[in-house]
């Protein structure tokens, strides 16, 4: 009895710590822009060591970001600071990601994706710049990585401070890893979010699609419409009479 409830106690203690930083413990930020800007110092608060992986880690902008982070913050060239992490969140515009990422061995490492495969149509609104999604373009490109797509359809602005959205934001994850989605949810959570998964990374695909409809006030000239995304839980009927085809 006295054993099982030792194991009790440490399991407890695993569970708790989990989606906290430990000691020394390295995010990687890929990415120099709004993006890492506002998460880069959100896992800084957290107690992670946070490395922005750049192309030219020496640019002066790049120096203002991790001076701006603090808490120990440092930049490398995008290979070294994969190598450091054991997360590593792609930040970049989706036109650079392949290319950036193709080179890199994520295998093991959790792959925190904000990331939409988008581009400006000819109506002047977004549309699907792939077929699939960007979340199952990384997890095809790198397989032995555990991707979860995170973050794609909030503004960076409240990415950095969850309160500048004058109420509850819900961070939907999805991905394959149920224990990495997991993971990320509570350090989501920690940040200030509300997080919901919703299944594996070909989800993706509607994640992405969210963000073109958050696009629309901003690219349609109608700022005060802007908006960000809470699912409220807890609606299912209380008596069903099963799923089917809306009808």
């Amino acid at each position: 009895m006295r054993r099982l409830l030792m194991l009790l106690v440490a399991l407890a203690a695993v569970l708790a710590g989990a989606g906290h930083a430990r000691s020394g413990e390295t995010v990687a930020v890929l990415g120099t822009g709004r993006v890492a800007a506002a998460l880069g110092p959100q896992f800084a608060r957290l107690g992670f060591q946070v490395v922005y992986g750049s192309r030219d880690p020496t640019r002066p902008a790049v120096a203002e970001l991790v001076a701006a982070t603090g808490a120990g913050a440092s930049a490398a060239g995008l290979a070294e600071a994969v190598a450091r992490a054991r997360y590593v969140v792609v930040a970049l515009p989706w036109g650079a990601t392949e290319q950036a990422l193709a080179g890199l061995d994520l295998a093991g490492r959790i792959v925190i994706d904000p990331t939409n495969a988008l581009r400006v149509g000819p109506e002047g609104l977004m549309e699907m710049a792939v077929e699939t999604s960007a979340g199952e373009r990384i997890q095809a490109l790198a397989p032995g990585a555990r991707v979860v797509k995170a973050f794609n359809a909030v503004g960076a602005h409240v990415m950095a401070d969850p309160t500048a959205a004058g109420g509850a934001v819900t961070i939907p994850l999805v991905g394959n890893d149920p224990a990495a989605k997991a993971e990320v949810a509570r350090l989501v959570e920690r940040m200030g979010f509300e997080t919901l998964d919703l299944g594996p990374i070909r989800h993706a695909r509607a994640l992405e699609a969210m963000t073109l409809l958050y696009m629309v006030p901003y690219l349609s000239g109608r700022r005060d419409e802007a908006f960000e995304y809470h699912l409220r839980r807890g609606t299912a009927p209380r008596q069903t009479q099963g799923l089917r085809p809306a009808q």
